[in-house]
């Protein structure tokens, strides 16, 4: 794919028009990873993604949300994949990921080579992204009362990944946030020692302000200290191989893009990484992981 980045982590909006985002998005080089994870998160589903996938191939790169415990089975992997889905993506499974139940779906994705995008830490509310949404005008879909949903953070905690990793050592698993929430002593041993575990970079997309100038914002050092102090006592500098840059956009909010790339940027320079290992984290382990050229 001809692109000088790859964001890892981009939701797809419900019912809005995708085409602004895309064209900010070929503006800067960037190519989307896009996932939908249904209604329960205020989202299209993966219907809408195929679609916008087919529609911009050089932009859009399909994500395959898949709902543990909640009725996918092995099968859904393979019509994924025949679809023409990369990766996939799971988030709020009703037992901890590691449960041996789900065990014939990775091993699904594992003989498909598709691997897997987890969120991982504290999750967002479903209720208050619904709220909150709601408040700013943008459309929701049809949805049950959050409290039937039987989410729990805990669940999906970093540790829950380990297993996977051990017991499919050929599937590639890619933590979400890595750094952020959750336990990140725990993150940065199973990112270093497992071979197939990965961490996306989610949360440190925003070391800038907004100010009055053309470009409408400038990198704050005060933030990008803030980030640095996370990151560096996780020896990030060590295996910048193993993290892939991320933003968790939605794709009705294409503004601020570049903002997003240079935060990074500044972020991997003050955390010692060289230009040449922040390509990997940029576009080219990304690119590895879901065999595009």
């Amino acid at each position: 794919m001809d692109c000088e980045y790859i964001d890892w982590h981009v939701h797809m909006a419900y019912k809005t028009d995708i085409k602004p985002f895309v064209k900010a998005a070929r503006k800067l080089g960037i190519a989307m990873c896009v996932n939908a994870c249904g209604p329960m998160y205020a989202q299209p589903g993966n219907d809408e993604v195929e679609e916008a996938a087919k529609k911009y191939p050089d932009t859009i790169v399909p994500i395959g949300y898949v709902a543990l415990g909640r009725g996918d089975t092995p099968e859904t992997i393979v019509g994924l994949h025949e679809r023409g889905f990369k990766g996939l993506k799971m988030i709020a499974p009703t037992k901890d990921y590691d449960d041996e139940e789900f065990y014939p779906i990775y091993a699904q994705a594992e003989k498909l080579g598709l691997p897997i995008l987890f969120h991982t830490g504290v999750v967002a509310r479903s209720d208050e992204i619904i709220k909150n949404r709601k408040a700013a005008g943008k459309p929701v879909p049809p949805h049950d009362d959050p409290r039937t949903f039987n989410i729990k953070s805990k669940r999906m905690e970093p540790m829950c990944v380990e297993g996977v990793l051990q017991n499919f050592p050929d599937l590639n698993c890619v933590m979400a946030h890595f750094g952020s929430t959750g336990r990140r002593d725990v993150s940065q041993g199973i990112v270093r020692w497992n071979p197939n575990g990965y961490g996306d970079l989610t949360g440190f997309s925003r070391a800038f302000e907004p100010d009055d100038s053309e470009q409408g914002w400038h990198i704050a050092e005060k933030y990008v200290k803030m980030f640095t102090d996370v990151l560096n006592p996780l020896l990030v500098n060590r295996y910048p191989e193993k993290l892939l840059y991320a933003t968790d956009l939605s794709t009705d909010d294409p503004e601020l893009m570049n903002a997003k790339i240079e935060s990074h940027r500044a972020v991997y320079t003050a955390c010692g990484i060289p230009k040449d290992k922040q390509r990997l984290m940029f576009r080219d382990t990304a690119a590895k992981l879901l065999g595009l050229s």
